[in-house]
């Protein structure tokens, strides 16, 4: 869930996952939450468990009533910001402040309606209804359980006393303490947003990123540089903006690949809103961790670290004023106390330092810690004020002072922005039309005209972006910047957009000339394609059509597939336009029958290759067919995409050819080329080959990407008797 949180929206996730109750767990629910006199109808005691959720009085009676596990385990959720918690979480962080039955209290808040499942798709798509929590327990999917409870109930126990220690460490005060500016991770989000948007990232079936991508994040100085104010190493800090800017929003995925979001609507509120919406998805990040670093893209269940960062906060917060703490100190008592360090089966890699790593690496450039050294040089640690404001244990900090003119635009498009003016709105600003290039004290962004233009195409304009520079500029905006700017949006306001408009695709360029000679009021795109703004000005008894197509509708099935499983027959009738942009990407044309209305494409393996390299996929490949087609992708098509990515078959002396899959024999049993050399097949992955053909064939599986390793060939002494 990554939307903002608000009543109207969390209200009705409750009612949702109310609506998936069975009538029995909904009157027990109930039964606690609104103590009903009568028995009333299941709709109504939901509507009623709405309307005490908004009633405080009530609320707070009902938290009240709990038992002290599980209003500890509320106002944990409630200091954290985060309505959604992974359920062996919540588990840990009460086993941590000594309840030995940390799944009894939070099954206590499920049956009280003050914590609900987030139910996945096995719950939402079936009819069958959730009749008991340990029902839900039960269903174990890939995924990890998840619970949330709406701001309005959990921070209604905010202020239940935990009885955590205060683990202050004796020493002088310190004469200098660091506090960051948070604007940090704002300025890499930022930077992430461009990466992202110049070119999406490709996610892989397991969830990672492909090869090259992972490189493009790795190797990306802007990302993995060192703060200017580092205290600590961050491992893979790239990879954890990449996490932190999925949870944010700031990138989303679509269809296998990872582009750029919105950016998020806390920024619009100021810093502490920024900050306090990263710090609440903290603990949501599951693929990356203080110890390993990035994971790989694959969410690892039984993460123990969001547990552990909140009652990193929360020992701070036992602090008094003035009282300093040390990471070891820290440490010492999360081993000691936190059930997935204590143990007889705790291994050694899992007790290796990290809670430096977090607070210095992370909450610190959050702004939520202060750090200093003490006279004996170790780095102490608490809370700051804004880090008590986020955990709700304080008021609101006052915001640092203003510098509305921070920037410095130069002549030659370069600007430079000095980082104590820079607010989460500036910085959102900025990086929607110029590309930043440094981040440090004062930052170097460049205007340029793809910036520029995916400004404009997000409601910018010229007097916009012009009033920006002046507005926060140190001095006038040189002309040779407004000029450049002016030509940009000149060539991007020359484009003409039609609300809604009539295609009309010509048979032959002739006919084309041929009607507009006769007065079709059109307006020319290419060769055969004319467009009219306009329907009701033409006059179609004086045309012949073959066809008429509403791009509203799903994609028409205009596709034949011939036997061999890589050639395809286009009606042309029931073609539509979009068809003409989608398979050149991955087939190639062989000729064009004018008479028939037939076009007829082929897959090859340098087509699919030639697809491949531009992030075309298989899933792509096979959501294509099923709806151009109506059947899935062949086996021939399938064996053409993924080429060199399928394992290497092996080749023995009596030339029987083994391969992996039956899915891959079907291929090359249906494929032409490689059909031809096959003899017969011998089994669902052994085909036989014939002598004379072996070579020919080893050149068409090559053709294919797929390369016999040096010792695919048996010796005969190896084969006899086999």
């Amino acid at each position: 869930m990554t939307e903002s949180v608000d009543t109207l929206s969390w209200l009705d996730r409750v009612e949702a996952t109310l609506n998936r109750y069975h009538e029995g767990l909904v009157r027990e629910v109930a039964g606690r939450l609104v103590k009903p006199r009568n028995h009333w109808p299941v709709e109504e005691l939901i509507a009623r468990s709405l309307e005490t959720i908004g009633n405080t009085p009530v609320l707070d009676r009902r938290v009240a009533e709990l038992p002290l596990a599980s209003r500890q385990t509320l106002a944990l959720i409630g200091h954290s910001r985060q309505p959604v918690w992974a359920l062996g979480n919540l588990i840990e962080m009460v086993m941590a402040l000594g309840h030995e039955n940390g799944l009894g209290a939070v099954l206590d808040l499920l049956n009280a309606g003050l914590l609900f499942p987030v139910l996945d798709t096995f719950w939402t798509n079936s009819k069958v209804k959730l009749a008991t929590f340990e029902h839900w327990l039960g269903v174990v999917g890939s995924t990890t359980l998840l619970v949330f409870s709406p701001p309005e109930i959990a921070q209604r126990a905010i202020g239940v006393e935990f009885d955590l220690p205060e683990l202050a460490v004796e020493t002088l005060s310190p004469t200098t303490v660091l506090e960051a500016d948070g604007a940090e991770f704002l300025l890499r989000l930022g930077v992430l947003w461009q990466r992202v948007a110049e070119s999406p990232l490709r996610r892989t079936q397991t969830g990672g990123l492909f090869k090259r991508d992972v490189d493009r994040v790795s190797q990306d100085a802007l990302l993995n540089a060192p703060p200017p104010d580092a205290l600590v190493t961050v491992p893979d800090l790239g990879f954890w903006i990449l996490s932190l800017g999925e949870v944010e929003g700031v990138i989303r995925e679509q269809d296998g690949e990872v582009r750029a979001g919105a950016l998020p609507t806390s920024w619009q509120n100021g810093l502490w809103s920024a900050l306090q919406s990263m710090t609440a998805n903290l603990f949501r990040l599951r693929v990356w961790s203080p110890i390993d670093g990035w994971r790989g893209g694959e969410e690892v269940i039984g993460n123990p670290f969001p547990s552990a960062y909140l009652l990193l906060l929360m020992l701070l917060a036992k602090l008094e004023k003035d009282r300093w703490s040390d990471c070891a100190t820290l440490e010492s008592w999360l081993h000691a106390h936190h059930p997935f360090w204590t143990g007889e089966s705790v291994r050694p890699s899992q007790r290796k330092p990290w809670v430096e790593t977090f607070l210095l690496g992370l909450a610190y450039p959050l702004r939520l810690v202060q750090a200093a050294r003490s006279l004996e040089g170790n780095t102490l640690v608490r809370l700051s004020p804004l880090g008590r404001w986020v955990l709700g244990l304080g008021g609101v900090p006052p915001l640092p002072p203003q510098f509305p003119k921070t920037l410095m635009v130069q002549p030659n498009l370069e600007i430079i922005a000095y980082r104590q003016g820079l607010t989460p709105q500036l910085i959102a600003r900025l990086t929607r039309f110029a590309s930043w290039k440094t981040l440090g004290a004062a930052c170097q962004l460049q205007l340029e005209p793809e910036t520029v233009y995916r400004a404009l195409e997000q409601g910018e304009s010229f007097d916009s972006l012009a009033r920006a520079l002046e507005q926060h500029g140190t001095r006038a905006t040189p002309q040779p910047v407004l000029d450049s700017l002016r030509t940009w949006a000149n060539k991007r306001e020359r484009i003409t957009v039609y609300p809604s408009a009539a295609l009309l695709e010509f048979t032959t360029p002739a006919d084309l000339n041929e009607a507009i000679t006769r007065g079709l009021p059109v307006v020319r795109l290419s060769e055969t394609l004319a467009l009219v703004a306009n329907e009701e000005q033409i006059d179609f008894r004086h045309f012949r059509l073959a066809g008429t197509r509403d791009y509203g509708l799903p994609p028409e099935r205009c596709v034949e597939v011939e036997e061999d499983g890589v050639t395809l027959i286009v009606d042309v009738v029931r073609s539509d336009l979009m068809l003409e942009t989608e398979l050149p990407r991955f087939a190639e044309l062989i000729d064009r029958n004018v008479a028939t209305g037939k076009r007829r494409y082929r897959l090859t393996p340098a087509s699919l290759a030639r697809a491949r390299a531009e992030g075309f996929t298989l899933s792509l490949l096979e959501t294509w067919f099923q709806q151009r087609t109506g059947d899935a992708a062949t086996p021939a098509a399938r064996l053409l995409m993924q080429g060199g990515q399928l394992p290497s078959p092996s080749l023995r002396r009596h030339l029987v050819l083994h391969v992996e899959h039956v899915e891959i024999a079907d291929g090359l049993m249906q494929w032409p080329p490689s059909r031809e050399r096959i003899a017969e097949r011998l089994g669902p992955t052994a085909l036989s080959i014939a002598e004379e053909h072996l070579n020919e064939l080893i050149l068409r599986l090559g053709e294919l990407g797929i390369r016999l390793r040096p010792d695919a060939i048996d010796s005969p002494s190896a084969d006899r008797g086999s």
